[in-house]
């Protein structure tokens, strides 16, 4: 075999033996890091054990239960998990979703306390979520409350009447078309989906006059869509305390039966990935404690390999001739 035959194979091995190494390198890099965090925790655990609560943070609109759903149970069925504290920094969402997130913690609260943190919107849905907690502390400025229903339907009808554009509907159902924005409301349907939204809300105000003690038949001064501060919620007992994080923190204690001197440490219970596949997934997908930030490789990897296929491509560029 000719040299230049050998120097080219021993060329495309030291590459690949190169490519190998460094993806080696990369999974130990990975995985380096979690065994000294885990010895390190381990060890300050049995140094100076803490007592480990649940960690949720809703926050925006609220259009998908699943989410909290998951990580409340997750949480109830953690016997190391002592109590959940939320924090809530939303408007609102959708009905549905929201008293689905509400139910949830309540059976959470059957086993473990529920401590609710606002510090600045706490509204509509987010309220009937918060509710279910066994305490509600929020600062004297934030906004809470906006208990009722509201559904919004648009109607482009006229504005499409100027551009001659017309829809014709063809229909089974008396009401299937109802909430169309292309034409005018009947004076039946909207009867029909103010039944409709009057039901959500008898709902609505029965779950949080039960919950915070309050009278169904006092909720005009309380569920009539107005947002209240913090201080004016607290006098209506939507809330139970102003105060902060620090509240929080001794409020668990207390209905956790945790010793004051004893450190709380913050969990979420978000499935960890092993040390390989950290490398091909966002970091949202794995678990982290809260306050804490975890820095994985994922981007690295993401370079690198992009890096790689850009040379690759390169070259078949300038052996073929084509573009790719």
């Amino acid at each position: 075999m000719p040299p230049h035959h050998h120097r080219r194979r021993y060329r495309a091995n030291g590459f690949s033996n190169m490519l190998k190494n460094l993806f080696f390198l990369l999974i130990i890099l990975q995985i380096a890091p979690s065994i000294v965090s885990n010895l390190k925790t381990g060890i300050e655990d049995v140094i100076s054990p803490k007592a480990h609560v649940g960690y949720l943070n809703v926050n925006g609109m609220i259009g998908n239960s699943v989410f909290y759903t998951k990580r409340i149970e997750d949480f109830e069925k953690a016997e190391d998990i002592k109590a959940l504290l939320v924090r809530i920094d939303s408007p609102g969402g959708l009905p549905g979703s929201s008293q689905a997130v509400f139910q949830e913690l309540l059976k959470f609260k059957q086993k473990k306390p529920v401590v609710i943190l606002v510090e600045n919107t706490c509204a509509s849905g987010s309220y009937y979520v918060a509710c279910a907690g066994d305490k509600i502390i929020a600062s004297s400025s934030s906004l809470v409350g906006s208990i009722g229903v509201l559904a919004q339907i648009p109607n482009v009808k006229e504005l499409l009447n100027s551009w001659h554009v017309k829809f014709n509907h063809v229909q089974s159902g008396t009401y299937k078309s109802i909430g169309s924005p292309f034409k005018d409301m009947t004076f039946a349907e909207k009867k029909y989906l103010q039944n409709i939204s009057d039901d959500s809300y008898k709902q609505f105000i029965k779950d949080v006059a039960q919950s915070r003690g309050l009278s169904v038949m006092d909720h005009k001064n309380w569920a009539d869509g107005r947002i209240f501060t913090g201080n004016q919620a607290l006098k209506l007992k939507l809330i139970d305390q102003i105060g902060s994080h620090r509240d929080a923190v001794a409020a668990i204690k207390e209905l956790a039966k945790i010793e004051a001197d004893q450190e709380i440490k913050f969990v979420t219970l978000k499935k960890r990935q092993s040390g390989l596949m950290r490398l091909f997934v966002g970091d949202e997908d794995y678990g982290q404690d809260y306050g804490t930030e975890f820095v994985g490789a994922s981007d690295v990897t993401a370079k690198f390999l992009n890096d790689v296929a850009r040379k690759f491509v390169v070259q078949q560029e300038k052996n073929t001739g084509l573009s790719f």
